[in-house]
């Protein structure tokens, strides 16, 4: 399985021209292996007319494209037979890389590449991506909106400053100044990174919120959260990080950990990267290793499951929607909070799943263009996302 997804992935560097020497040689060793044959048919035929030789003269660069061209000949005459209806694609220069699979067909799009809008009722609803963006909400009560306020100290709460810079909030202290509570809230459509007196740094997704400490005390670390929110502690042996999230803990000493806490998820997701954390309610507690992931359901019971990867977990993190079989439902429950609308289904509306990669910088149109398929359908009415079939 793994050598499969690196000829998928090479296949899609020399598509885009992106390949190196090494990688180039590496394909043209692969190309000829059948277990590589139906993924090899089925980029081909998908990004036959995006595929251009490559201006280097080696031997090996022009034996390699002589063998793609006799098979994209091949499959070229397959396509024209076949009766492809996934999309319907209109032109739109798209300055992004996209990777979608939907149901059994895997796509890719290059910045030269063209994505079609989705139905957009006037100019007045084309919908943005989110941006950085917060709103800091201080012991005194009074709010700070991030987005507009510009870099230096923006408070000082008990010998403690705050400071914003470059899209970041800083907390710096002596640490025995007395703690007073601060909340971060990113809105939907927003998200916002912050470091906490201690150093530890905390990445917020849309839709999430975190209420810390302006200084920890001498034994202990805590915070509570609530929506999607990345860490990664600083080690201090002496002082437990812990966080709260509805009814559950987590507790570290220093690490690298994703919680997906969202209200309107099934349960909640905790996943180590580094370290070690202890997680769950009460006296239902496991010992997570890196690459192991703990679901927590709301009647307690968790289950811990390995990674292969961290792509789904940490798409977000670096600018991307990814998603690995995943349904309707989850789709664009992501989509309403980074583009801050409200999704309403009609009647009629099947439930499919999805694979790939989405980047997060493109128009909400651009990415509904994507997900659109067979007997699916968007329409945009200014905040409200219609899903019809």
């Amino acid at each position: 399985m793994y050598q499969k997804e690196v000829f998928k992935e090479l296949m899609y560097q020399f598509v885009l021209g992106e390949i190196s020497p090494e990688g180039k040689a590496q394909l043209l060793k692969m190309i000829d292996d059948p277990q590589y044959a139906d993924d090899l048919d089925y980029i081909l035929r998908e990004n036959y007319e995006s595929i251009e030789p490559i201006s280097e003269s080696s031997e090996s660069t022009q034996h390699f494209i002589e063998k793609l061209r006799v098979k994209m000949n091949v499959n070229k005459e397959i396509e024209e037979e076949a009766d492809f209806t996934l999309f319907n694609w209109k032109r739109l220069v798209v300055a992004a890389s996209v990777v979608v699979v939907l149901g059994l067909g895997y796509f890719k799009f290059s910045q030269k590449d063209t994505i079609a809008p989705a139905v957009v009722n006037n100019e007045k609803n084309v919908i943005p991506p989110g941006r950085t963006g917060a709103i800091l909400t201080l012991a005194d009560g009074s709010q700070i909106v991030l987005d507009s306020v510009a870099n230096g100290v923006l408070a000082n709460q008990s010998n403690t400053a705050v400071s914003k810079k470059d899209g970041e909030l800083v907390y710096k202290g002596e640490n025995n100044a007395k703690a007073v509570t601060n909340i971060m809230t990113t809105p939907r459509g927003r998200q916002y990174k912050l470091e906490l007196s201690d150093g530890t740094k905390v990445w917020l997704n849309a839709s999430s919120s975190i209420t810390f400490p302006t200084s920890f005390a001498a034994n202990e670390r805590k915070v509570s959260i609530k929506g999607e929110v990345y860490f990664e502690v600083a080690k201090d042996k002496s002082r437990p990080f812990t966080v709260s999230v509805k009814d559950v803990e987590v507790k570290v000493l220093g690490t690298h950990f994703n919680i997906n806490s969202y209200d309107d998820e099934s349960e909640i997701n905790t996943t180590l990267l580094e370290g070690s954390v202890l997680v769950g309610k009460k006296d239902k507690k496991v010992l997570l290793k890196p690459g192991q992931q703990a679901e927590i359901k709301n009647t307690g019971a968790v289950a811990v499951k390995e990674l292969d990867n961290f792509d789904e977990v940490m798409a977000w993190k670096k600018g991307m929607f990814y998603f690995n079989n995943a349904s309707l439902e989850t789709v664009l429950r992501q989509l309403s909070r980074w583009y801050d609308v409200d999704i309403v289904f009609e009647k009629g509306v099947v439930s499919r799943n999805f694979e790939g990669e989405i980047n997060r910088d493109l128009e909400l149109s651009q990415v509904l263009k994507i997900l659109e398929g067979n007997n699916i359908h968007f329409k945009i009415e200014g905040k409200v996302l219609r899903v019809m079939p």
